[in-house]
């Protein structure tokens, strides 16, 4: 999907991948992210969010909750992270990355909820009012208020399957009094997912009911006397559409993709932020009609369609067509369709720049900073963050406490 643009925009990021990996500095079935470059993608953001108005948390998730990057990208300008679930939490506030936003997608653990408090986020979403009374008995332990904010789901709206819930708007108002009159918490507004995707026919980004079932319930609270002025409005968030979002009325983003460059968008329109991260392996056999490379990063819902084959250094690549399996298979390998397959070199890199969600893969991420000069391996990691000595086994061994 993106490895066109990336070819022409960061051919950088290629060629530093290509060389570290047929070096051995770099292990295959691995998301090479460039540091420098994401931190630049990180202050354009920064600055097009707050030239709207709008305060932005940043979205680990799609390079693996990687702690390096997120420091890169909090040292840019946005400094604060939101976390999906609370794993994510964990991790980076051990890292010393200050807490945004958590509960939103997933709901904070019970027994999760003394730690989540003592992060200070700016904001816990609840998906109803019990998981408010919790929240607010281990915010009276803590002698604290905490701020929430509420997600919204009306009929109509468009939720991923697995990540249903929330508040009817009917009663949004009546949920939002009793949580607010609830002690240790604060109601401070609305939150859905997504309120903007990509129209493939349009090719553009739209609004989705979702923001406008935010509206309603944000002005609904308000007008009930509660001071509820927050509308968190993640999912496509980049530049482009800060715009969109400040016009319905949005306060906060949660940019993510637009961080390596990799919004629909960006696939199909040169935009201000530039690709930043590629996936990288080896041809592991080849077949009378296809190539096969070691996977375990493969995303199915990446429509990647091309991948590109170096058999050294330097070498003009074989372009190759992605074929992607179903949803349902296990990616032990990565299938590429082209004309006699057979004279690729076992063991060439391969090049693949699609969407990706790191965190769900079975993959590595490499961190290099100083690409286009001397680049740097800053470590390898595992897809959730973890960092892997020269062992690429866990810091600390493997009856020990793996280093955050």
């Amino acid at each position: 999907m993106f490895i066109d643009v990336t070819r022409r925009r960061n051919p950088a990021l290629i060629d530093a991948a290509v060389e570290l990996h047929q070096a051995g500095r770099i292990p295959s079935n691995c998301y090479v992210v460039d540091l420098d470059t994401v931190a630049r993608n990180a202050a354009v953001v920064a600055q097009a969010a707050k030239s709207h108005g709008l305060t932005a948390y940043q979205m680990t998730k799609q390079f693996g909750r990687n702690p390096v990057v997120a420091q890169a990208i909090a040292d840019a300008g946005i400094d604060r992270v939101v976390a999906v679930d609370f794993e994510e939490a964990r991790l980076l506030h051990a890292h010393g990355l200050k807490m945004g936003h958590v509960g939103h997608l997933v709901q904070v653990p019970e027994h999760e909820l003394g730690l989540a408090a003592d992060m200070e986020p700016d904001f816990v979403t609840v998906f109803g009012y019990d998981q408010a009374e919790r929240i607010s008995k281990a915010m009276q332990e803590r002698g604290r208020v905490q701020d929430l904010t509420l997600r919204i789901s009306e009929p109509g709206d468009t939720f991923y399957p697995g990540q249903r819930g929330g508040v009817p708007l009917a009663d949004a108002v009546d949920v939002a009094r009793r949580i607010d009159a609830l002690p240790g918490v604060r109601m401070r507004g609305v939150t859905s997912f997504p309120v903007v995707l990509w129209d493939e026919t349009a090719g553009a980004f739209g609004a989705t009911q979702n923001l406008e079932t935010l509206r309603a319930a944000s002005e609904a609270i308000n007008a009930a006397g509660i001071d509820a002025p927050v509308r968190n409005t993640p999912s496509a968030c980049c530049s482009a559409t800060f715009g969109i979002k400040a016009a319905a009325g949005a306060t906060h983003v949660e940019p993510g993709s637009c961080l390596t460059g990799q919004t629909p968008l960006h696939a199909v329109s040169d935009q201000p932020e530039l690709p930043a991260m590629i996936y990288v392996s080896e041809i592991s056999h080849t077949t009378a009609d296809a190539a096969y490379c070691i996977a375990g990063g493969l995303y199915p819902r990446s429509k990647a369609r091309t991948a590109l084959v170096y058999d050294e250094v330097g070498a003009e690549p074989v372009t190759a067509a992605v074929e992607l399996d179903p949803a349902e298979a296990i990616d032990y390998y990565g299938t590429l369709r082209l004309d006699d397959p057979r004279r690729l070199r076992i063991g060439s890199t391969v090049v693949y720049a699609f969407r990706a969600q790191v965190f769900v893969s079975k993959c590595f991420v490499a961190v290099v900073s100083g690409i286009g000069s001397q680049p740097v391996v800053e470590g390898i990691f595992t897809s959730t963050g973890f960092r892997l000595g020269e062992d690429l086994l866990p810091v600390g061994g493997l009856d020990g406490r793996t280093a955050p």
